[in-house]
């Protein structure tokens, strides 16, 4: 992805000294009562979980709200409400193209995915994507990528959310950002390791409700602390026309912004039926009547929550521009300062104590996906499969902390926006898995050739342009750091993601058109996908 420039009005500073702190003792109620009650939920579901299956899909338990609310919830979380008001106060409306395309995105995942994803749990012995992919195209390289995949993605996204998670523990308890970062990362992993999947529904439906009320209230404080919407377009359009063009203000050139707002489309629009954490909880539903009004309570959900980060992150903007306030220290900041500063403070502790019930339970989604690839995918793809259900818990559980250690790695040596770790992580799975899965499991004439190409490719795109400049940096090889950069920016004016998402779609239906006639589809699976 091109690195986006900052805002005119921003100031760069550590986020130690740009975090603010709450001095509202609602606030820190609200947020040490979330805390207890998510923990609570983690020791709930340590009782409730007696199988690997327990602790990864439920036991198939769920029912329509609770399916529809955690959809909604893993795919907003810390990204939403940290991450989206960042990048509309940094860029404008370029950000419109996320947050008003990402509905579309539950409704094809219902529609391409739902039914599809929950028969084939009650046709074979699947626990997790990598499961299904081995069933659909009996290959163990697909099923071994497929976990390569998700584990390398889970990493990328999760640091996204504890990065969120480190400003939040910031915000409601004071505490210096590294002992957010490491101590919300230790009781994120206490929570995951005790509650599994169950805890992480169950505390995603809790939060979810408790996101929409709370980004209905900040909405309108928004509203009125911008002066109205004519206010707010005014002042910005003053300042810099591009703030509320139809592309918004990122990149250099109109051409950028552009070509940044058509990939996030195409990111978030079909995107959605690509992330794992998405799809797998299809697997958990109670049946298959339970999905049909899903897609629209998840889509309608996502977009009223949605309203926080357009709303926070253009009154903002829009009144730093005027003069009104001093520009936000760090643009990751936005969302926080704006509900610590200017909403009361029982909505402030509402908002904060949610997003960080948001972030434990989306994490705990991201741990026990990746956890499971490392534990269970990867192991059988190299036909060294664990064969005691306890010990393949006890490894996946032993997993987890690996994984955090990992993002929690990632989150301390960069300095990318939550904002823009977020789309990486987005891109990475939707380039990885949208065609094996969205595409081969409603076209009889996907192969496996096809699936591993697509797969390879996928990642292969993300990790060269987006991964490696970062790690260059980090590393302080910054020559090769610029050198791929320009080299991507050369070629392309897309988001590394959305490009790579064209380039495994076109390699996965060229590749199985070639190989198709090599192929035959289990009559079961051929039943499936033709229903």
């Amino acid at each position: 992805m091109i690195a986006p420039p900052a805002p005119p009005a921003l100031v760069s500073l550590t986020p130690l000294q740009a975090i603010p702190v709450a001095d509202d003792p609602f606030v820190l109620a609200f947020g040490t009562v979330y805390l207890l009650l998510v923990l609570a939920i983690g020791v709930w579901g340590y009782f409730q979980t007696e199988s690997t299956s327990d602790f990864l899909i439920t036991g198939k338990s769920i029912g329509t709200w609770v399916l529809a609310m955690t959809a909604f919830s893993v795919i907003q979380s810390g990204f939403g409400f940290v991450g989206g008001p960042e990048l509309i106060y940094a860029f404008g409306t370029t950000s419109f193209w996320i947050f008003l395309t990402a509905p579309f995105g539950f409704l094809l995942t219902w529609v391409v995915l739902a039914k599809r994803m929950r028969l084939l749990a009650d046709i074979r012995d699947v626990l997790t994507l990598a499961d299904g992919m081995y069933v659909r195209y009996e290959s163990d390289w697909v099923r071994g990528l497929t976990g390569i995949a998700v584990i390398v993605g889970v990493i990328a996204y999760l640091a996204t959310n504890l990065a969120a998670l480190q400003f939040v523990m910031r915000a409601i308890f004071g505490i210096p950002v590294v002992w957010g970062l490491f101590g919300g990362a230790a009781i994120l992993l206490l929570y995951s390791l005790l509650g599994g999947m169950i805890a992480g529904v169950w505390t995603d439906f809790v939060q979810a409700i408790t996101m929409i009320v709370g980004a209905v209230f900040v909405f309108f404080f928004a509203l009125s602390f911008g002066g109205g919407v004519g206010s707010i377009a005014s002042n910005l359009a003053s300042a810099d026309p591009a703030l509320i063009s139809p592309f918004g203000a990122i990149g250099d050139t109109a051409a950028t912004a552009i070509f940044t707002g058509l990939g996030w489309w195409l990111l978030f629009g079909i995107g959605a039926a690509g992330q794992p954490h998405l799809i797998t909880k299809f697997y958990m539903s109670r049946n298959l009547d339970i999905l049909r009004w899903g897609a629209p309570i998840a889509a309608i959900s996502y977009a009223v929550s949605s309203l926080l980060a357009l709303s926070t992150g253009l009154s903002m903007r829009a009144m730093v521009e005027a003069g009104a306030v001093a520009a936000p220290q760090s643009a990751s900041i936005v969302g926080p300062v704006f509900v610590l500063r200017y909403t009361p403070g029982v909505i402030a502790g509402l908002i904060l104590a949610a997003l960080l019930a948001a972030i434990m339970s989306t994490s705990d989604s991201f741990l026990n996906i990746g956890a499971a690839a490392a534990s269970r995918d990867i192991p059988r793809a190299l036909g060294r499969p664990i064969e005691s259900d306890r010990t393949e818990l006890r490894v996946t559980q032993g997993a987890l902390a690996g994984l955090t250690v990992l993002s929690v790695l990632v989150v301390f040596y960069s300095d990318a926006l939550v904002g823009i770790l977020g789309t990486i992580g987005w891109g990475f799975f939707a380039a990885a898995i949208f065609p094996i899965a969205a595409l081969g499991l409603n076209w009889t004439g996907a192969t496996s050739e096809g699936a591993i190409a697509a797969t390879i490719g996928g990642m292969g795109v993300n990790l060269l342009f987006s991964a490696v400049p970062r790690i260059a940096e980090a590393a302080g090889a910054t020559e090769l750091a610029d050198s791929v950069s320009v080299f991507y920016g050369s070629l392309f004016a897309m988001p590394v993601g959305a490009v790579a998402l064209l380039v495994a779609i076109v390699l996965f239906v060229g590749v199985s058109l070639a190989t198709r006639d090599r192929h035959t589809v289990p009559g079961d699976i051929e039943a499936l996908i033709r229903r």
